[in-house]
């Protein structure tokens, strides 16, 4: 890895993160545009629920649409959907939403992808409750480097949290983690 001289190792942006959210009066305004865009986001896919469980649970309700791209629908939807964007129960395609999905991105209870967000979510970029991936945010991340409320990684951050680093942990190098 390349690095000046001086500068510590590890994503300087999580680190930040991590610091900023270890000062109670700071967390409250970086918090903020957090929530206003969570909310946002959960009465999006509360409107589209209805339309995905109805996918879901039928099994007459399936969709694929004409336009063609490397063999692939543009959209699908069914309960197996196989598209560029895969919308079903068991959805695999370049963006995926379904109950398992899997695809460059995906978006599900159980996502696996490039860039994956979910219940459980593995891939290079991941964000869930349980994060798995290179850059893992969540309750629980796991992976190179980590941001949550539990932190495992080579390089962890929990800000208020629990962060077990192998190499640095919230900021402090391994040799000031125990003792």
């Amino acid at each position: 890895m390349l690095s000046r001289p001086g500068s510590k190792p590890g994503p300087v942006w999580m680190r930040r993160i991590s610091d900023s959210f270890s000062d109670p009066d700071r967390s409250l305004k970086i918090m903020m545009p957090f929530w206003v865009f969570f909310i946002i986001y959960m009465i999006v896919f509360i409107g589209l629920t209805h339309f995905v469980t109805a996918v879901v649970l039928s099994k007459d309700y399936v969709y694929e649409s004409s336009t063609r791209i490397a063999g692939l629908p543009l959209v699908s939807y069914s309960p197996a959907a196989h598209g560029i964007i895969a919308i079903g129960g068991r959805a695999t395609g370049v963006i995926a939403l379904g109950g398992l999905a899997f695809g460059f991105i995906a978006i599900g209870g159980l996502a696996v992808g490039v860039i994956s967000v979910g219940g459980v979510s593995l891939g290079l970029f991941a964000l869930a409750g349980v994060a798995i991936g290179w850059r893992a945010f969540g309750g629980l991340a796991v992976g190179h480097s980590a941001l949550g409320g539990c932190a495992i990684a080579k390089y962890a951050y929990a800000g208020n949290g629990v962060a077990y680093g192998t190499v640095e942990a919230s900021g402090r190098q391994k040799e000031h983690l125990i003792g």
